[in-house]
Order: structure tokens, then C-alpha cells, then sequence
């Protein structure tokens, strides 16, 4: 019985000596050499094998030691495609890894980029007679040398290698780079992604864009982010990610992979709860189990949850500090085993990450911790609805042992628990200050500026309270009184306010300002007698609250007594 690989991601590690496990990927090569761009992108959640994919096409391309790699891919799929087969060991390739570049400020970020780029030049390097004029020979050596601080310098790196290498082996090279996104990823948590963004910009535009010694590139990360942040002017760039149909069986195992693995090391009888527990994952049309977790089953033999904390999960926690109190209605969703429904969004802008709570819901779906059920693409051209859900028993665990946990610490948890406390104790003043930050901090122009913005109002405020169900009884539009009011809590505990709420959007001709808009919500409380139906529940405080809302500015008018 073979070993199991865990934790090797070097192609030629695992092939040589041949006793370890390798699940045939192979295929992957041939669909690259079909796909007409230039430039590749896949994008994938961590441990689904994206740095041992790299290293196969590096084997397999790689001209130096070509007959010795040509003996590691005997026997494997690819080695039946001789169209495939006459490319092996035909180009020069230069292979990056960005996985380890996580720092908490810039200077030791690029200090650490530096420090790669030398170590990435040194086969350049110790060319013996390259083919190459002074001048540019020079600039390889001052790369390997790492003396120099120059971003200029740097960022011309690869595209510096990739002519001393086509002068030298008469081929222009395959570049490949693995976890292009973490650096830039680890610059927006501790902020200095500015700085980052800068030079990474002008560092894969000199390689993939101005570079005319260029053969084709591969990159792999988590994140898709945007042309306009990194790839600007990037025309030859094909983005494969977790939606798209292209290289989609390539990365996890399938069912019938998982099937013969479970078979070869006697785990049959544990199919149904292995697919539990890591299927569920949808790659374009491949359904795909997590390989990491899997190749950790076969190994020990337990059920459990061994893809948590397998990288760093700063823009995660970063990310959840951030959310807005909305989100945590959708967390319990998810936890409750249910689907959520938000706007597709498949790139990331880093800049614009924190000002739209959909993010977090798609930064957890590119990373691996949701799956999506279905996306919907609109024919009138507005973003696409993806049915997001947890995919299989381990993510659960994690989300119901770390994700909640950390959203509990987050800002925005807090200011719904303070909420939660002044509706309870009918502190009218303080629940105004809490409900006017959140306003503040969770609204946009754009929500409010539709043609019915107090429905929109409306929702906003049952999306904030509707986790309160533990403490009231919450009703929408419910007949009160003479009438109907907004939002009406039943207190479960009589030592508790009940709460009437009633919303009016400004409306400039008929209030002369913002707290008469209020006072004007206050008012048709108090004249359609809303609160006797608490009343007559034996509900003993009742807190009135009247709001007034324009845009993002919001007045309260507020009365909390024990009715007579």
C-alpha cells in the first residue's frame, strides 16, 4: 500500500521513488496546451492542490534534466497523448511561490521578495556564456546579489530572466506562480496594501504584459482580483475560477477518485459518512471532494475536521471584525443548515471590501468555506444570485467553532447585543445613539435612493432584530390598535419593554425638518393607540419609538413608561 503524501506539493517528491500515493492529474497538461491564452489564472480554496499542479507543469515543461522528468510521468494519462508528449522538456520555466510572503508591514514584505527573486535568479545566474549583452546580464547578477532596494529593479524581474533565458535557450520561457494573492492579502490586513499593490502591479505587468520573451504564464491563488487593482491593460488573461467550467476536474478528487482510495485502504464501509463529512464542493460542473482532507482520512482513519487552520485565517477574522450586524441573521442561516442569497461577485476590489457586507459572503465561497447550490446569471445584465451553503460536516464544525466565535468578537456583533440590551431595558436614548452608528456604518446612497426606501428602511431594521426572537415575539405590519404599525415586539418575559416602532421617510414638503418627520411617526403611535395590543398581552413597559430617516441620517423620537 502506498504512502500517503501529506504535506508534499513537489511533483518529482512524490514520483520519486514512486511508493508514494499520486491521484492522476495529469490531464491537467492537456487541457493547458489546448486553451488558447496566454495567461492562465485558477483560482481555488487552499489544500485543493494548486502548488503540486504547478510543479507537474514544471516537471513536464522544464528543458533542463528533461530525460529524467520524462521518466516521471511514465505510466500517468498524459503519457498516452503524444501530442502532449512531444512539448515535454521544451522550454525554460521559471516557477514563484508567494505562500510564505506574509508580513505585518511593507518593508519586511518586500525584504522577503527580495529575498525570493534572488533565490528564483540563481539558476539564471550561473549561466555558463549566456547569450545576453552586458547591460542586461548585469541587472541578473544585481538580483541575485539582494543588495538592492530598488522596486524598479524588482519589478522587472521576471521579465529581466525571461530574456536571458530565450537569448540563452533560444525558447521563451513558461512562467508559473503560486499563491499570487497572499502577499496582497496579508497588506490589506495590516494595512499597508497601498504599498503592496504598487509595486505588485508593475511587477506582473512587466511579466505578463509588456514582455515579449514571455511563452505563457500560470498563476494560482484563493482571490480573483480585479484588472483595475492588478492586471490593468492585461488583455491575455483567463480567469478559471470555482464558477468556471475550465480546468474545474483538476483540483479536489471526484467521487469515483474517493470511491478507489477508500477501496485500495479498506475504508468501503465508510463511503456515506467520508462524503458527509468532505464532498460537496462544485468546481464549474465537477462535483470535488477536499483532497487534503481526504489523503488525512485514509492516513488516520478518524472523522474529523483536519482542513481547519491549515493556513492563515487573518482575512477571515479581518473581515468578520467588519461585518455589519445584518450578517449575523445570515450566519445563523447557514449554521441552521440553510442556503443564503447574495450578489455573485467575482473579483475582488480590495479598496471597496469593507463597503459592502456581500463581500464576506464571497470572500468564505472563493476560500472554500461555502459552496454554491445554484447562480442565476440575469438577462438584463445586473450581477448574478448565487445560493450560497455550507458544503459538508467539517466546514460546519468550523464555522460552528471558529467563524461564530469570531464573529461574536467582531464591532458589529457588539453594537447588536447593545441593541439588544436598551430594547430590553426600554433605554430609548442609547438605543438611538447604537441605531444611528449603524446606520452610519451599514447604509449606502444607493440603498436608500430606490423609489420605496421605507420598505427599504423597514427591512433594514426586522434583517437587525430578527436574531431577537429568543427575547419577543417580533411582528411586521401587524394590526394594532386603529391600525397598522411597523414593527411590534411581544416581550416573552413581562420584566421586559415591549417596543412599537413606526418609520416615515422625510418627505420635504410636508416636514419642515428631520425631527418633525420623527415626531410625525411618534405621533400616529400615539393617535392609532399601537401599543395596546402589548397592553392587553399584560405587557406592563412598552418603549414607543418614532424614526425619521433621509439618506443615512436618521431622527428618533422615543417614550418608555409603564402604561397606566
Amino acid at each position: 500500500m502506498k504512502k500517503i503524501p501529506i504535506g508534499y506539493s513537489d511533483f518529482h517528491q512524490i514520483r520519486t521513488p514512486s511508493d508514494f500515493l499520486y491521484v492522476d492529474k495529469t490531464e491537467l497538461i492537456a487541457e493547458f496546451l489546448e486553451n488558447e491564452a496566454q495567461i492562465i489564472l485558477v483560482t481555488r480554496p487552499r489544500r485543493f492542490g494548486k502548488t503540486l499542479n504547478l510543479s507537474t507543469l514544471r516537471y513536464f515543461f522544464d528543458q533542463e534534466n528533461a530525460e529524467e522528468n520524462r521518466k516521471l510521468f511514465e505510466g500517468l494519462k498524459i503519457s498516452e497523448n503524444p501530442k502532449a508528449m512531444a512539448l515535454q522538456g521544451t522550454r525554460p520555466v521559471i516557477f514563484l511561490s508567494f505562500k510564505d510572503c506574509k508580513e505585518n508591514s511593507w518593508s519586511l514584505l518586500f525584504s522577503k521578495v527580495k529575498d525570493m527573486l534572488s533565490d528564483a535568479v540563481r539558476e539564471v545566474a550561473n549561466l555558463k556564456n549566456p547569450r545576453v549583452d552586458a547591460v542586461e546580464w548585469q541587472k541578473i547578477q544585481d538580483i541575485r546579489q539582494s543588495q538592492q532596494n530598488d522596486p524598479a529593479l524588482l519589478s522587472n524581474a521576471l521579465r529581466n530572466m525571461s530574456l536571458v533565458l530565450t537569448h540563452h535557450y533560444g525558447h521563451s520561457p513558461l512562467i508559473l506562480i503560486d499563491e499570487y494573492d497572499v502577499p496582497l492579502q496579508t497588506a490589506w490586513v495590516y494595512g499597508y496594501y497601498e504599498e503592496a499593490v504598487n509595486f505588485f502591479r508593475n511587477f506582473f505587468s512587466a511579466a505578463f504584459k509588456d514582455n515579449p520573451y514571455l511563452w505563457r504564464g500560470v498563476m494560482t491563488g484563493c482571490l480573483r482580483i480585479s484588472k483595475e487593482s492588478i492586471f490593468t491593460g492585461l488583455n491575455n488573461l483567463e480567469v478559471s475560477s470555482v464558477v468556471s467550467r475550465g480546468f474545474s476536474s483538476h483540483f479536489g478528487l471526484s467521487q469515483a477518485e474517493v470511491k478507489t482510495l477508500l477501496s485500495q485502504y479498506g475504508y468501503e464501509d465508510k463511503a456515506e459518512a467520508v462524503e458527509k463529512w468532505y464532498n460537496g464542493y462544485m468546481f464549474g460542473n465537477s462535483l470535488a471532494y477536499n483532497p487534503w482532507s481526504i489523503l488525512n482520512f485514509l492516513k488516520h482513519g478518524q472523522l474529523k475536521a483536519y482542513w481547519v487552520n491549515t493556513s492563515s485565517n487573518d482575512m477571515v477574522y479581518s473581515l468578520l471584525q467588519k461585518s455589519s450586524p445584518d450578517s449575523k441573521r445570515m450566519l445563523e442561516d447557514l449554521i441552521a443548515q440553510k442556503s443564503i442569497e447574495v450578489p455573485l461577485l467575482e473579483h475582488t476590489v480590495f479598496d471597496l471590501i469593507e463597503k459592502d457586507a456581500n463581500n464576506l459572503w464571497n470572500f468564505l465561497y472563493f476560500t472554500g468555506y461555502l459552496k454554491a447550490e445554484s447562480v442565476t446569471y440575469p438577462e438584463d445584465g445586473e450581477l448574478p444570485k448565487a445560493q450560497f451553503k455550507i458544503p459538508n460536516q467539517e466546514v460546519f464544525i468550523i464555522f460552528k467553532n471558529s467563524i461564530l466565535y469570531w464573529f461574536q468578537e467582531s464591532e458589529g456583533y457588539e453594537s447588536l447585543k447593545h441593541l439588544h440590551t436598551c430594547l430590553k431595558n426600554g433605554d430609548g436614548m442609547e438605543f438611538s445613539k447604537i441605531f444611528r452608528r449603524l446606520c452610519e456604518n451599514s447604509l449606502s446612497y444607493f440603498d436608500v435612493s430606490g423609489k420605496q426606501p421605507e420598505r427599504f428602511y423597514h427591512a433594514f431594521i426586522l434583517g437587525l432584530i430578527v436574531s431577537f426572537s429568543d427575547t419577543w415575539h417580533i411582528r411586521s405590519n401587524r394590526e394594532a390598535g386603529f391600525g397598522r404599525c411597523d414593527i411590534l415586539m411581544s416581550p416573552k418575559d413581562q420584566n421586559h419593554f415591549g417596543v412599537v416602532i413606526e418609520l416615515k421617510t422625510f418627505d420635504s414638503y410636508e416636514d419642515s425638518d428631520l425631527l418633525a418627520c420623527a415626531q410625525k411617526a411618534m405621533q400616529q403611535i400615539e393617535d392609532r393607540q399601537y401599543a395596546k395590543e402589548l397592553i392587553n398581552q399584560g405587557c406592563q413597559k412598552v418603549l414607543k419609538i418614532g424614526a425619521g430617516f433621509m439618506g443615512k441620517q436618521i431622527e428618533i423620537c422615543f417614550s418608555g413608561k409603564s402604561p397606566q
